[in-house]
């Protein structure tokens, strides 16, 4: 695998395992004006994310990050507890990603266990009447996903990577 082949695969995890976080804030942020620029030649923006596929990990954690601030009212100190779990769990996607020793198979679990603990830590930085927000705020984001991700990870379209469907029955 050349190095531009490395660096868009790279690209393409750290984005799959953004856009589980990202969608739901993507959703809640209809009521605010529409991005300044459009995206470059050849990026649509239409695909899974809305566009935040081409964002780097940083750019989205921003993004999100002021989505979270906007919609829970995170305080200063907040927002600075999760800026770190942001870079932390990035810093472990980055590293299982490089990980040659761990089969491909074996990585989406460790993915999504990544994601798991971000939420969890998140979740844990939040007070009671934001944690109820930002659960509100998962679970729109697990809908918006199955509504607009068929071909995405997990999904069954192509590239879904999700299970196959069940054979017919036999008769």
């Amino acid at each position: 695998m050349n190095r531009i082949q490395l660096r868009m695969t790279r690209m393409a995890m750290l984005a799959v395992c953004s856009a589980a976080l990202t969608v739901p804030f993507s959703a809640l942020a209809q009521d605010t004006p529409p991005p300044p620029p459009a995206p470059a030649a050849g990026q649509d923006g239409g695909g899974p994310g809305g566009g935040h596929e081409h964002m780097s990990p940083q750019d989205r954690d921003a993004h999100q990050l002021k989505m979270m601030t906007k919609h829970l009212e995170l305080t200063d100190d907040q927002q600075a507890q999760i800026k770190k779990i942001f870079a932390d769990s990035d810093s472990k996607m980055m590293a299982l990603h490089d990980d040659t020793a761990t089969p491909r198979d074996q990585k989406r679990p460790k993915m999504m266990q990544i994601m798991q603990d971000r939420q969890t830590a998140v979740r844990a930085v939040l007070t009671a009447d934001q944690q109820t927000k930002y659960d509100v705020m998962m679970q729109k984001m697990k809908e918006h996903e199955g509504e607009h991700h068929h071909g995405g990870p997990g999904g069954d379209g192509p590239g879904g990577g999700g299970t196959p469907p069940p054979p017919p029955p036999q008769q």
